[in-house]
């Protein structure tokens, strides 16, 4: 069990771009066009397919995890791409994507940090240090639009 959670990072990632897919895919309901939708959903199962088929022999589960994030990645990507053409929606693209950069460095330093020290304490409290410094950073940038939230809005 331990050696599969290798995929977790990947898998994680990978639903993160599912439900942005999800979010973005309004666009084409709304402009009437879900063919659109079926075909950025047969490409993506294409994807996933070719990739499974190809590299699952040589990688095993792990191909199927990068399946996934390339599958989900790339219907993201063509959702957003064609939904700004068809029906544009200004959407805050340079602050979720230093989010994602912010956290993907972060994770990449917690890595590291795991390559360098054998001992489970010490990665736990760097993983927690790092996960807490990413919270303050949102809390922080992002006060205004909590504080509107209900019950976070009281705490802050």
């Amino acid at each position: 069990m331990w050696v599969g959670l290798r995929v977790v990072p990947i898998l994680l990632i990978a639903n993160m771009c599912l439900g942005v897919y999800y979010n973005l895919s309004i666009w084409y309901k709304l402009s009437n066009n879900t063919r659109a939708g079926a075909t950025i959903t047969l490409i993506g199962a294409g994807i996933t397919l070719l990739i499974n088929y190809t590299l699952i022999p040589y990688f095993g589960y792990m191909a199927c995890a990068w399946a996934t994030l390339l599958c989900y990645g790339s219907m993201m990507l063509l959702s957003y791409f064609w939904g700004q053409k068809v029906y544009h929606v200004p959407y805050a693209t340079r602050k979720l994507l230093t989010y994602f950069t912010i956290m993907l460095l972060l994770y990449a330093a917690q890595v590291g940090i795991s390559q360098l020290t054998p001992v489970l304490l010490i990665r736990y409290a760097t993983g927690t240090i790092l996960l807490g410094l990413y919270l303050l950073l949102i809390i922080r940038v992002e006060r205004k639009e909590l504080q509107r939230m209900p019950f976070i809005g009281k705490y802050l």
